[in-house]
């Protein structure tokens, strides 16, 4: 195991004890951490550490500490959150952005995974095993000549570094399997250039190489061939789908459905295309149409449900969601679970507390241990003042899904209403530190300073809130 170092010493805010006696107990505890872990005792080393933490809150080496105990323990969503944290409250700390970027690969955040590794880089440029880290982040998402370029760089700084040879011969491999794919697919379409099937097979293998533009005309191709023909339009969604080009998506799957109107399956695209447009009323009614073309389609039950739920349309929602309750018997569990969730919240929406802590409870009776039920249920409590019970399970709610950032900001919330500002303030920062994108946190954190007479710090806060939301106009 890593050497667990020991943090760095910080100044209580809220208590007269005397720095020198602070720094001692972080000492402490950090060092019969240290001895745990070295033991292989992770658990004993986990609660030294958490009294470390507790006895220096602001140091990120201490939140580090408790991180690697919790992996090695298999408790990688909540050493996500502590690694997080610790690179929130210290930057250039290289060792936790390595550590959070292998944990994001094995959770199969492969984007987060990527995103952390090229963190680290900016704080370590010449470290070749960071580049491998890159590299084997870009195979896993089949960007292979990304992958080349960060395998050779790792090579560039070390030439004896392995394993980068290793993974670079095999993304080679990796794409001339493809070019091999392409070439024969080529020689087909050749030996048949009438054939809108073979075009089709063809534009899948660009679409595997992330070649949207050849993609994009060989769909069109299909469509010169047979502008009636409902493959081509097919393959086009599909190429505008895997670019995340919603205006384009969503208007081939309109035509589609004016070419097939029976398709449930289509309406259901369109469906999910018109909510990412933020066309609500347009989706609503997609998604109406392909359950009243398919009753029992279940995905499209429960995107209708989401719809109205979110246009506020509670009545509505509350319908969609009890009928997914009604006919459990054609639902996975975690869909019944989810639908019990939904319809949770519809009433949290409708103010009907009373009846969103029952469905909760019944959620949670069903299935143990549900973020979404521990959620719900403080939802209603928070909204009713009692606020014990809903930190109570918001904390639950974490505890089952530590990575969810608006479960922290809710608790944050909820602790500042209740005045306990201490704690509010540490997990609101926890919030921003797992999505620093979360804009309600920030205005947590704003408030909480507002409140405690922290003019300036609160005012920095609401910069931050001004600066997120001008790059979401943008």
């Amino acid at each position: 195991m890593d050497e667990m170092q020991d943090g760095r010493n910080n100044t209580a805010t809220h208590r007269v004890v005397p720095v020198q006696l602070i720094a001692r107990q972080g000492q402490d505890w950090t060092d019969k951490g240290n001895a745990a872990a070295a033991q292989g005792d992770y658990e004993t080393a986990v609660d030294a550490f958490e009294q470390a933490v507790t006895a220096n809150p602001d140091d990120g080496r201490a939140r580090y500490n408790l991180a690697l105990a919790q992996q090695y323990l298999g408790d990688l969503e909540l050493a996500v959150a502590g690694y997080r944290r610790a690179i929130d409250l210290d930057p250039q700390l290289l060792d936790a952005h390595i550590n959070l970027g292998n944990l994001y690969g094995e959770l199969g955040l492969q984007e987060e995974s990527l995103e952390t590794f090229q963190q680290a880089l900016e704080l370590d440029p010449e470290n070749d095993d960071l580049y491998v880290n890159s590299g084997d982040a870009y195979r896993t998402q089949n960007l292979y000549q990304d992958a080349v370029q960060a395998y050779r760089q790792a090579l560039m700084l070390n030439a004896e570094n392995m394993l980068a040879a290793d993974n670079l011969r095999d993304v080679r491999e990796r794409i001339n399997d493809q070019w091999r794919r392409l070439m024969d697919q080529e020689r087909r379409v050749d030996a048949e250039p009438a054939s809108p099937a073979r075009y089709a097979e063809l534009a899948s293998i660009y679409l595997d190489m992330r070649r949207y533009d050849d993609a994009l005309s060989t769909a069109h191709q299909m469509l010169a061939l047979d502008p009636n023909g409902r493959s081509g339009y097919d393959m086009l969604a599909a190429v505008y789908e895997q670019m995340g080009d919603r205006d384009q998506a969503a208007e081939t799957y309109a035509h589609i459905v004016q070419m097939d109107p029976n398709d449930p399956e289509a309406w259901e695209h369109l469906g999910t295309w018109r909510s990412l447009q933020e066309q609500d009323d347009a989706a609503i009614d997609a998604y109406a149409r392909s359950v009243q073309l398919d009753p029992l389609r279940v995905t499209a039950r429960f995107s209708l449900a989401e719809a109205y739920l979110e246009s506020e349309r509670y009545d509505e929602a509350a319908e969609a969601y009890q009928w997914l309750i009604q006919h459990a018997d054609e639902l996975q569990a975690d869909d019944l679970a989810a639908a019990y969730a939904g319809l949770a919240d519809t009433y949290n929406g409708m103010e009907r507390y009373e009846s969103a802590i029952e469905t909760a409870q019944t959620l949670l009776t069903q299935f143990e241990d549900d973020p979404e039920g521990y959620y719900q249920l403080a939802t209603a409590y928070d909204a009713l003042g009692h606020y014990d019970e809903a930190v109570e399970n918001y904390q639950n709610a974490i505890d089952s899904d530590p990575l969810n950032a608006d479960y922290y900001n809710d608790l944050a919330d909820t602790l500042r209403e209740a005045k306990r500002y201490d704690e509010a303030l540490e997990v609101a920062q926890q919030a921003i530190a797992m999505d620093p994108s979360l804009i309600l946190a920030y205005e947590t954190l704003a408030q909480i300073y507002e409140e405690t007479g922290r003019k300036e710090e609160a005012a920095e806060a609401m910069e931050q809130v001004n600066t997120l939301r001008s790059v979401d106009e943008v």
